[in-house]
């Protein structure tokens, strides 16, 4: 392991703002600082795999009333977001280390506002569909998490993800509420329409990648669980 990253991980398990929560451990969202922080905040936003938190620490200085959580599992990565935001003074900021998949047991059912998915890995082989985090089993966890009528952005430089992601969100019962394959366009609305632009979305865009943007709602909650099939969705 490279010099540097084991200075960040040793780094990261003293800053304030940073919950590291390892392995399979036992956890129950009334453990957690920011189910309880958000009562004095007027919307609490994820940003799920957040890597260095480059939209949560924009969002958060531009919208200081509001809470904005990064999660992701490499927390030397977390390392520098959380670092930044002590050094910004931006106290309207969290980041916790968990995966994904876990999300369900730190965070209070319907207590989240919004979810940011910026250029998730669209994991292209069908065999790795369920890994997507877009796939109906994340769909689940998201519609018990956020508010009714909570909104998840998604941004992309894959037309697979894209195209994947609109038909699951209409397979799962939920309602796309803007959409463009080419662009920002003027049916986006709020934070969505003025977004942050990362370290990747500038390299992508200098490839000459065209940057797809989706926000969908999950207000329909199906009877049961729907597995992801072999096709890929």
């Amino acid at each position: 392991m490279p010099k540097n990253k084991r200075q960040k991980y040793e780094r990261v398990r003293h800053l304030p703002n940073v919950t590291l929560i390892e392995g399979d451990e036992p956890t129950t969202w009334q453990s957690y600082p920011w189910n309880h922080m958000g009562a004095a905040n007027t919307a609490t936003v994820l940003e799920l795999g957040c890597g260095k938190g480059e939209y949560t620490l924009a969002l958060a200085a531009d919208y200081p009333q509001n809470l904005y959580v990064g999660v992701d599992y490499k927390s030397h990565r977390m390392c520098v977001g959380a670092e930044k935001a002590l050094a910004r003074n931006l106290t309207n900021v969290h980041f916790v280390r968990i995966r994904i998949e876990r999300i369900r047991n730190v965070f209070r059912p319907g207590s989240i506002d919004a979810i940011w998915l910026p250029f998730p890995d669209p994991h292209l082989k069908n065999r790795n569909a369920k890994l997507r985090l877009t796939a109906a089993p994340f769909l689940d966890a998201y519609a018990e998490l956020l508010v009714p009528g909570g909104r998840v952005h998604v941004k992309t430089d894959s037309a697979h993800l894209y195209e994947y992601t609109r038909e699951t969100v209409v397979r799962w019962g939920g309602r796309v509420v803007a959409s463009t394959a080419d662009g920002w366009g003027p049916r986006w609305e709020g934070d969505a329409a003025n977004g942050p632009i990362s370290a990747y979305e500038k390299a992508a865009s200098i490839r000459g990648s065209t940057i797809k943007m989706l926000t969908f709602t999950l207000t329909a909650r199906r009877a049961k669980p729907m597995p992801c099939a072999a096709g890929g969705w």
